[in-house]
């Protein structure tokens, strides 16, 4: 596991839903940290595991030296709620970006 990078929550997830998780998580962040660099703290979240569906959620910092970055996302399917935290990770780097280089 890498060092800039910390999951908490995983206690609640089933064994595969964990290893998905740890998969995406490390393969997007690996892209976002060649933009910036900085520890990527993530929050992960199952809603209602005792019936039929469960809701996921996730919260993501990033710590700069100089500023921190928050997303949040969640869906009914675990694949997609953590693309659509991923990709609003990105896109608020790529705009932090964006506003420093004007």
């Amino acid at each position: 596991m890498r060092d800039d990078i910390t999951i908490k929550g995983l206690d609640e997830f089933t064994e595969e839903e964990v290893k998905k998780i740890k998969e995406l998580t490390f393969t997007n962040f690996e892209k976002i940290s060649r933009d910036i660099k900085g520890d990527l703290v993530m929050h992960a979240k199952k809603h209602n595991k005792d019936g039929d569906r469960a809701k996921y959620s996730f919260h993501a910092k990033i710590q700069t030296p100089d500023s921190l970055i928050t997303v949040e996302g969640d869906d009914w399917l675990l694949s997609t709620a953590m693309h659509k935290v991923m990709n609003k990770l990105k896109n608020s780097v790529h705009h932090k970006l964006k506003n420093e280089q004007i």
